[in-house]
């Protein structure tokens, strides 16, 4: 039996991916300890591993809080220093639950061990920092989980759009990128790692497993990542969300609509357009409104459902079609259940997966800012009478089911602790 220690970042999207590895790696008995804020306790507790909780800056309501599509620099800029304040801050629980100090293990290699130090330690590839200052203090190897897409030392997918001015880069000289610096600096000379420079910590240097929860072919750049990304594919849920919802006795075709679990830019305005467009191609709309008034969308009709929380993997199992914010969790389950997307991505990294599924084949992507009832019901008729489009899902669909999976990322953090 190993002790893995996983390190989450705080976002569902993060966090949903690692709950079937947790839970395959509970299930061969390895003891397994996560660390989330308090908000996310239930959501891990049902793997069966230990819950850990840290005193998080993230709120656990994002009521109210708009997300821009196209954050400036200085957005970026706050947003990097903020994330590394909260990504350092679970460090003193972690402390104080797993020791710092441990006994020599006796192997004669200088190690230290103790009894609750963990074997190896997993962290998200954007809430690296606590995981990574442990992985470096304490000697212990180190798997990096990485939810979407990523990038090297040569390559990054997100450059191409920074290049065109499509999106902005936070500017270095920025005074939070300077005090995230300081910050960081002092947070490994604290810890003894004053060899570590800012910038190799951020870069990852010397990270020799990133378990990519995205297969292969869908990633951009995919012929140039060496043998440290294995790309192990979607882990896909099961349980309480597989059932529980059914489809409607018309039998007209299903379209799921979600914008995610965070609230964007005049999100209520497009889920209208949305809901009027299935209305005009004769479907049945199941909407995830999150924190949006339902009053806004009026006398909806029998044809319509409006829901806080959708059980998107029991919809999914009817969905003729699904218009998506385009994450990609809400990708890699619409694709697994061969469900073609329509797709009106919010943010950078959304607009990228979209830009990914329209040139596989696999559905539309459209600027939420244009797309008009008239485009989104012209999409969906598109993708629902497509026999290209229905082709190019079957093949990612099995593309999917075949690339390991929860299994293989288990396999890879049980190597990692027993082998380095």
């Amino acid at each position: 039996m190993i002790h893995v220690l996983v390190i989450a970042f705080p976002a569902t999207g993060h966090i949903n991916p690692t709950i079937p590895v947790i839970t395959t790696l509970v299930a061969r008995g390895d003891r397994v300890t996560v660390v989330v804020p308090e908000q996310y306790r239930s959501t891990v507790e049902v793997t069966g591993a230990a819950v850990l909780t840290y005193p998080s800056m993230v709120p656990a309501d994002w009521s109210g809080v708009d997300i821009p599509r196209h954050p400036d620099a200085d957005q970026l800029a706050v947003a990097h220093r903020d994330t590394l304040r909260e990504t350092l801050s679970p460090l003193p629980a972690v402390v104080a639950a797993l020791g710092a100090e441990g006994e020599a293990d006796g192997d004669g290699d200088g190690g230290v061990t103790g009894p609750s130090r963990p074997d190896v330690v997993v962290y998200d590839v954007l809430g690296s920092a606590a995981g990574r200052v442990l992985s470096l203090a304490w000697g212990l190897p180190s798997v990096v989980t990485c939810p979407t897409f990523v990038g090297h030392e040569s390559f990054s997918p997100y450059a191409g759009a920074v290049e065109t001015g499509e999106d902005e880069a936070p500017d270095p000289t920025h005074p939070a990128m300077i005090e995230a610096g300081e910050v960081l600096r002092g947070a490994l000379d604290s810890w003894g790692l004053e060899e570590v420079s800012v910038d190799d910590f951020l870069a990852g240097s010397g990270e020799r497993c990133r378990l990519v929860f995205v297969p292969r072919v869908l990633h951009p750049g995919e012929e140039t990542f060496d043998e440290r990304f294995r790309f192990v594919g979607p882990c896909l849920r099961s349980g309480t969300d597989d059932d529980g919802w059914p489809p409607p006795a018309t039998g007209r075709p299903v379209v799921l609509i979600s914008l995610g679990t965070l609230g964007y830019d005049d999100s209520a305005a497009l889920l209208l357009r949305v809901v009027s467009a299935v209305g005009r191609i004769g479907g049945h709309a199941v909407v995830s409104i999150g924190d949006v008034d339902p009053a806004v969308f009026g006398d909806v009709g029998e044809h319509v459902e409006l829901h806080r929380r959708v059980p998107q993997l029991a919809v999914l199992r009817h969905a003729a079609a699904f218009v998506s914010h385009a994450g990609m969790n809400s990708t890699m389950e619409a694709l697994a259940h061969g469900v073609p997307l329509v797709d009106v991505a919010q943010t950078a990294e959304q607009r990228l997966v979209a830009g990914q599924v329209e040139a596989l084949g696999c559905g539309p992507a459209l600027d939420p800012e244009t797309a008009t009832v008239e485009r989104l019901a012209a999409a969906l008729d598109e993708v629902r009478d497509s026999a290209s489009v229905a082709a190019a899902v079957a093949a990612m669909r099995q593309v999917i089911h075949s690339t390991g999976g929860a299994v293989a990322a288990a396999d890879a953090v049980e190597a990692a602790a027993l082998h380095g």
